[in-house]
C-alpha cells in the first residue's frame, strides 16, 4: 500500500502534468487564433501567401468551412480604368456611373444584409456574396483632376501612365496606329495595371458603364480554392453545368487564372477569332503576366488589314473596333499565350449588352440568320446554317451577372435604343435588330432602382444625424425625381431624352458611412 507521502508526490506530479498540458493547448489555441486575425484583417494580401500553393490557389484545410470564414474577409479588387476625361460634360455621367457600380458590388458582397423590403423588391435575391471587397480606380495621370471625386466614393486612386511610351514599340506601323484605335486607343492599356494588384488573390475589372446584379463567388472560388476542396469543386460543377458560352468547353483541369466573355457582336460568320470584350476580366493578378503583356505590345508586331493572316502575331486578331488595343490583345494573349488557363462565360448573362449576335447582313447573305462566332465543331455547322447560340437579346433580366450598357446606351443618358436611321440603306434591316428595346429598359430600370436605393441610404442617415436634417434631405434630394420621360423605367431621373437629373451628394458627406 503506497505511504501517503507516496500519494501526495504523485497527486502533484499529476498535477504539474496536468498544468502544462492545458498550457500546451492554451499556446496553439493562440497561436491560431493570432493566425486567423492576421489573414482575415490582411484580407489574404501579399503577407499571407502562405496559404497559396505553387498554382496559386489556397490550400485544401481539412474541414472546408475554415475556406468559408477565410473568404468571408477575402477583399477582392474590383477595378475601373478612367482612360480619358477631355469633355467635361461627361463628369456627371462618370461619377453617378462610379457611385451605382460601387453600390452594385457591396449589395453581392458579404457585407450587404438584405431586408425583407429589398427582397420584395427583385426576384433575383438568392445567397448573399461571401467575399469581401476593395474599389479602385486607376487614372490615367491625364485625369488626375478627377482623382478627388472618386475617392469621395469610396475608390482607392491610383494614378498610372501607359505601362510602355509609344516611342519604344518597335512596329512602325502599329506605333503610328494604335492611338487612333477606338474606343480608347494606346490609352487603353492602363487597364492591364490591374495585373499588378498583388495584394488581392483576385481582380475584376469592370468599365463604369457595369453594374452586378449577382455574386461572382463561383469565379472566385474557381480561382482562388484548389479544385478537389468541397467549395472548389462545387464551384467548378455550376460553372460548367450552366456559364459557358460554348457547351462543349471543358474547363482546364488545372488553375484557371480568367474568365473573360468576347464580343460576339463584332465577328463575321467563318471568323475562326473573335475579340476580348472589354468591359469585364475577372483575373488573377500576376507581375510575370503583365511583363508579358507589356513584351508583346513593345514588339507591335501587328499586321493592318482584315483576315487569318492579319493582326497580331498575323494570326487573325485583327479587324475588329478594338483590335489594335485591349479587345484584340487580350484574346491574342490567353488564346496563344495562355491556352488552357481561362475560362469563356455565357455572354448572354455575363457582360450582358443585350446585342444582337446572329448575322443579318447586309453582305455575306447567304449566312443570314446565323451565329455570328466560330462553332467549335468548325464550318461545317455554318455551311449547314446551324443556329447554336442564344439570343441575347431576349434573355430576362433576373437570369444576367453583370450588366453592360453599350447597345442599349447609358442609364444617364435617358435615351431608348430606337434603331439609328443609316445613310447607307442596306443596314436598315441589320439595326432594326440591334438589340431589343423591352430589355434594354428593364436593365434600365435596375440602374435607376440601384440609384434610388444608394440615395435613399443617404437620406436616411442625415436624418439621423440632426432634427433638420430631414427639410434638407428632401430638399436636395428626393424632389430631384420629378422627371415624367419613361418614368415607369427611369423613375424620375430623365425629364426628356438626354435630360438626365444628376445625383446630389450633400456637402460634407463621406459615402462611406453607408458602407460601414
Amino acid at each position: 500500500m503506497a505511504s501517503p507521502q507516496k500519494r501526495r508526490r504523485s497527486s502533484s506530479l499529476f498535477f504539474v502534468l496536468l498544468i502544462i498540458l492545458l498550457f500546451c493547448l492554451f499556446s496553439v489555441l493562440v497561436q491560431n487564433q493570432i493566425m486567423v486575425h492576421v489573414i482575415i484583417s490582411k484580407g489574404l494580401n501579399s503577407n499571407s501567401w502562405a496559404n497559396y500553393n505553387n498554382n496559386g490557389a489556397l490550400q485544401k484545410s481539412s474541414d472546408d468551412e475554415n475556406n468559408s470564414l477565410l473568404s468571408a474577409k477575402t477583399k477582392i479588387a474590383y477595378v475601373v480604368s478612367l482612360i480619358h476625361c477631355h469633355k467635361t460634360s461627361m463628369t456627371t455621367g462618370f461619377i453617378d456611373a462610379a457611385a451605382v457600380l460601387r453600390h452594385s458590388v457591396h449589395k453581392q458582397s458579404v457585407h450587404y444584409k438584405h431586408t425583407n423590403t429589398n427582397k420584395a423588391d427583385s426576384p433575383r435575391y438568392g445567397p448573399p456574396g461571401r467575399y469581401s471587397y476593395d474599389m479602385i480606380a486607376i487614372v490615367h495621370s491625364q485625369c488626375a483632376q478627377h482623382g478627388p471625386a472618386l475617392e469621395r466614393l469610396g475608390y482607392i486612386v491610383e494614378l498610372k501612365d501607359n505601362p510602355l511610351p509609344l516611342d519604344q514599340i518597335k512596329g512602325e506601323w502599329y506605333r503610328t496606329h494604335v492611338e487612333g484605335e477606338m474606343c480608347c486607343g494606346y490609352d487603353e492599356f492602363i487597364k492591364l495595371h490591374a495585373y499588378t494588384l498583388t495584394n488581392y488573390p483576385v481582380f475584376v475589372h469592370l468599365d463604369m458603364d457595369v453594374i452586378l446584379l449577382q455574386p461572382l463567388d463561383d469565379l472566385f472560388d474557381a480561382i482562388i480554392l484548389p479544385a478537389t476542396s468541397k467549395r472548389g469543386k462545387r464551384a467548378r460543377a455550376h460553372i460548367q453545368a450552366n456559364e459557358l458560352e460554348y457547351k462543349t468547353d471543358e474547363l482546364p483541369s488545372g488553375p484557371i487564372d480568367a474568365f473573360l466573355t468576347r464580343d460576339i457582336t463584332s465577328t463575321r460568320p467563318g471568323e475562326t477569332k473573335s475579340p476580348f470584350q472589354g468591359g469585364f476580366l475577372v483575373a488573377r493578378p500576376d507581375l510575370q503576366v503583365y511583363q508579358q503583356y507589356v513584351d508583346i505590345i513593345r514588339e507591335g508586331n501587328y499586321t493592318k488589314g482584315r483576315g487569318e493572316d492579319k493582326g497580331w502575331g498575323n494570326l487573325g486578331y485583327a479587324g475588329w473596333q478594338g483590335a489594335l488595343a485591349i479587345q484584340g490583345l487580350v484574346a491574342y494573349f490567353y488564346d496563344i499565350f495562355r491556352p488552357n488557363t481561362f475560362v469563356e462565360l455565357n455572354v448572354c448573362r455575363w457582360n450582358q449588352v443585350v446585342a444582337d449576335v446572329i448575322w443579318r447582313g447586309p453582305d455575306l447573305i447567304e449566312y443570314n440568320g446565323m451565329c455570328r462566332r466560330f462553332p467549335r465543331e468548325g464550318p461545317t455547322q455554318i455551311e449547314i446554317g446551324g443556329l447554336d447560340c442564344e439570343d441575347c437579346r431576349i434573355v430576362p433580366p433576373h437570369l444576367v451577372k453583370t450588366m453592360h450598357y453599350t447597345a442599349c446606351h447609358k442609364p444617364w443618358e435617358c435615351s431608348v435604343p430606337h434603331p439609328r436611321v443609316p445613310g447607307d440603306q442596306r443596314q436598315v434591316y441589320r439595326l432594326s435588330h440591334l438589340t431589343n428595346i423591352t430589355t434594354c429598359m428593364l436593365m434600365h430600370k435596375e440602374w435607376f432602382q440601384l440609384r434610388q436605393e444608394l440615395e435613399d441610404s443617404i437620406v436616411e442617415i442625415i436624418r439621423g444625424d440632426n432634427n433638420n436634417a430631414k427639410e434638407m434631405a428632401n430638399s436636395k434630394l428626393m424632389p430631384e425625381r420629378v422627371g415624367t420621360f419613361e418614368k415607369e423605367f427611369f423613375l424620375g431621373y430623365c425629364r426628356n431624352s438626354y435630360d438626365y437629373i444628376p445625383m446630389v451628394l450633400p456637402e460634407n458627406f463621406t459615402i462611406e458611412r453607408i458602407y460601414a
